[in-house]
C-alpha cells in the first residue's frame, strides 16, 4: 500500500498538469447515498426516467408542484438526497483534495457529483458536470445563483436576469449538460498530464471517457476507490481503498517529497 501511495505522489509530482476526477464514493463517506450502489438511492427507489428533462420542459409549473412536494414528504428519493446533502460535511478525501490544489501539484477537480462539498472543502477550481443541487440554472440565459436565499413565489420561479424558466441546476436525464461547462471539462482533460481517478465507477458518461482519452493523450491514470471499476484496467496506479484514507496519505507523501 505505502508503495502504491507512493508512487501516486510521484505522478502527481512529476506532472505539469495533474487533475482530479471524482464521483458518488467520494461523498459516500459523507454520508450522502450512491445512486447505482447496493444501498443506493436507485437500487431502492428505482431510476428516474429517461425523459425526466422533457417532463420538466413539458410542464415546469407541475414538475416545480411536485419537486417541492416532494422535498417535504419523507420516503422518496428526493426528500433523501436532500435530507443527506444537508446535513452532510466535507470528509478528508475531500478536504486532501483541496491541500493538493493549495500545494500547486492539482490543478483542478471535475466532479460528478452534484453536492457542492469540494467547495466546502476549500477546493477552488472545480467543475461540476452535473451541476449543483444547492443552485438554480436558467434554461434561457444560463445564469446560475445559489438556491438559498433566492425567494420562490411563482411557479416555474422566473429568471431574474432574463424572466426566462429557473430548474434546479443538477442536470436532468436527457438534458444536454450546459456547453461550457463540458467545453471547460473538455479542455481540461487534454491539458492534463495525470488524472487522479477518486469514487467514480465510470459507468456514465461523458465523464467514464475523459480517464480514456487523457491516457490515449499519454496521461498517467491513478485510481482510489474500495472495488474494481470499469476503468481499473486503464489505470497505471490503482490502490484499494476510501478515499478518506488514502487521500490523505497521499497529500503526506507528497509533503514529504516536496519538503525533502
Amino acid at each position: 500500500m505505502q508503495e502504491l501511495i507512493g508512487r501516486a505522489a510521484d505522478i502527481l509530482i512529476g506532472a505539469e498538469y495533474a487533475i482530479a476526477l471524482t464521483g458518488a464514493g467520494l461523498s459516500v463517506e459523507s454520508g450522502i447515498p450512491s445512486f447505482r450502489g447496493p444501498d443506493g438511492l436507485w437500487t431502492r427507489y428505482g431510476q428516474p426516467s429517461n425523459l425526466s428533462y422533457r417532463v420538466f420542459s413539458q410542464d415546469p409549473q407541475a414538475w416545480w408542484e411536485q419537486r417541492l412536494n416532494d422535498e417535504a414528504a419523507p420516503g422518496n428519493p428526493t426528500y433523501d438526497l436532500k435530507a443527506a446533502v444537508d446535513q452532510a460535511l466535507p470528509n478528508p478525501g475531500h478536504v486532501a483534495l483541496a491541500d493538493l490544489e493549495s500545494l500547486d501539484v492539482l490543478k483542478s477537480v471535475i466532479t460528478q457529483n452534484v453536492d457542492g462539498l469540494h467547495g466546502r472543502a476549500g477546493s477552488q477550481a472545480v467543475l461540476e458536470i452535473h451541476g449543483n443541487r444547492n443552485h438554480l440554472r436558467c434554461i434561457g440565459c444560463g445564469s446560475r445563483r445559489p438556491r438559498d436565499g433566492y425567494l420562490i413565489t411563482d411557479l416555474p420561479p422566473p429568471c431574474i436576469d432574463c424572466g426566462g424558466i429557473i430548474k434546479l441546476d443538477t442536470v436532468m436525464f436527457g438534458e444536454p449538460i450546459p456547453a461550457p461547462t463540458l467545453a471547460a471539462c473538455a479542455q481540461e482533460v487534454h491539458r492534463c498530464d495525470a488524472m487522479l481517478l477518486v469514487g467514480t465507477s465510470g459507468a456514465v458518461n461523458p465523464a467514464a471517457q475523459f480517464p480514456l482519452v487523457a491516457r490515449e493523450q499519454g496521461a498517467k491514470i491513478i485510481e482510489v476507490n474500495p472495488m474494481p471499476t470499469e476503468l481499473t484496467a486503464a489505470a497505471h496506479v490503482v490502490i484499494s481503498g476510501g478515499a478518506g484514507d488514502i487521500l490523505p496519505a497521499i497529500v503526506q507523501a507528497v509533503r514529504e517529497r516536496i519538503n525533502a
